[in-house]
């Protein structure tokens, strides 16, 4: 068996676990949204799913970032499971309880798209900062329409591919030819600079 975007903490249950680096991914997003966003301002959180460990994962990746910017004040987060519709009705709720929010952080693009449905919605979205992650084509045709400032993408396409060969490898030879079981892929950044190159489902071209 071998695991395409998605981990298990045990090792040796299957012949390879290839993976977004999704800490990397979630710096490499926060960073981008910080310069977005300046480094001031009341920012909410929609935090995916407590069960899955890529939600504590990327969280972590963004607080690692923002916690260095004082002023950079979070002044909501709520758990919005990876889900658009939920993403909205929890923007919604954040919006009546701090009507002054200059930016959101989402754990992935679902949840990021329905926070911004709520802000279209309320007549907000203008000035307010919102962040994703995945790289879906959803999430890519709003970082074109510029209500999505940016989206981290994970590069499925190229450790899918990757995959294929390391079956293969272990069918043919006995061994992936790889020496680590778990195999971590670096994300990438698509913004509005970049959103061109964006050439069919989670993949990018140089």
């Amino acid at each position: 068996m071998i695991l395409v975007n998605a981990e298990i903490n045990q090792e040796g249950l299957t012949i390879g676990q290839l993976v977004s680096n999704n800490a990397q991914g979630a710096a490499l997003g926060a960073q981008q949204w910080v310069e977005t966003m300046g480094d001031t301002g009341n920012y909410v959180e929609l935090v995916g799913a407590p069960s899955d460990n890529n939600a504590a994962t990327r969280s972590n990746g963004y607080m690692t970032v923002l916690s260095q910017y004082p002023d950079l004040v979070q002044v909501g987060s709520e758990v919005a499971n990876w889900d658009r519709t939920q993403g909205y009705d929890k923007m919604q709720a954040l919006m009546q309880a701090n009507p002054d929010i200059q930016g959101v952080i989402s754990g992935n693009d679902e949840m990021a798209l329905g926070a911004i449905a709520a802000l279209q919605e309320a007549g907000k979205l203008e000035g307010v900062i919102v962040g994703g992650f995945d790289g879906s084509p959803d999430a890519v045709e709003a970082v074109k329409a510029g209500t999505m400032a940016y989206t981290v993408l994970q590069p499925v396409a190229v450790f899918s591919a990757e995959a294929i060969k390391q079956v293969d490898a272990y069918l043919t030879n006995g061994s992936t030819g790889v020496d680590s079981e778990k195999q971590l892929f670096d994300c990438l950044l698509i913004t509005k600079d970049n959103v061109d190159k964006y050439t069919g489902p989670f993949t990018l071209s140089e």
